[in-house]
């Protein structure tokens, strides 16, 4: 008859050992596993497409969990932006920044007046929603600026036609006082208005662009003035 021996149990030692072992890799594979994380935080972006100067009511926005990328600012409670206005289009789910709306709320109010043009007299290709615009308007010989830097708000062109076509397009721009809009106005009455790309940051009445029509001759200091 063959006797063998018994393996022996591990002693109470090399237990605690395998238990602290297995701790030991636990903690790292957590430690590694939260090591590419970060706290996300409430960013508030818009819950549905903004125009420019509608004044932002709680249903207009939504906060999300999120980081915003290096250098951008943003607004962590609905609440805080409430009856402040959109300066420019905000899309929806774009993060509304400080820059896109006003400091205070209320403080800013726009009119919003539609032209309604040939496309050949929008001479700036294709326009989107927050473009700036200059409105310039011609009599006889005589053709001066209306407004300049306007945005562009909406944009309705027939049949999805280029806005450099025969057929007409309806521009909806905003302006800044009454002054302005019954300026635009008149001249869509009583004078050929043209359209062009703005390079204006706002949008101004202030020192017009000017042509009489008359020749122009070089002055002394290279300047030119009507003949």
């Amino acid at each position: 008859m063959e006797i063998t021996r018994r393996r022996a149990l591990p002693g109470g030692r090399a237990v605690l050992g395998g238990v602290l072992m297995a701790v030991a890799v636990v903690g790292v594979f957590v430690a590694y596993d939260q090591a590419g994380r970060t706290e996300s935080d409430s960013i508030v972006v818009a819950a549905r497409g903004i125009r420019l100067g509608e004044v932002l009511e709680p249903s207009d926005l939504r906060a999300v969990r999120g980081e915003l990328p290096a250098g951008s600012a943003g607004f962590a409670e609905v609440e805080a932006l409430v009856g402040h206005v959109a300066l420019g289009p905000i899309g929806e789910g774009e993060v509304v920044q400080p820059a896109s709306v006003t400091d205070d709320a209320g403080s800013a109010s726009v009119h919003e007046v539609a032209i309604t043009l040939p496309g050949r007299h929008i001479a700036v290709g294709r326009l989107k929603p927050g473009d700036r615009v200059d409105v310039f308007v011609t009599y006889d010989e005589h053709t001066t600026s209306v407004v300049r830097g306007a945005p562009v708000v909406q944009i309705e062109a027939e049949d999805a036609a280029s806005l450099t076509s025969d057929r007409e397009v309806t521009l909806v721009v905003a302006v800044p006082d009454g002054d302005a809009v019954a300026a635009l106005v008149h001249a869509l009455r009583t004078g050929d208005v043209t359209v062009v790309r703005s390079t204006f940051a706002d949008a101004s009445r202030d020192d017009p662009l000017m042509y009489d029509g008359g020749p122009r001759t070089t002055t002394a200091d290279g300047g030119a003035e009507a003949g």
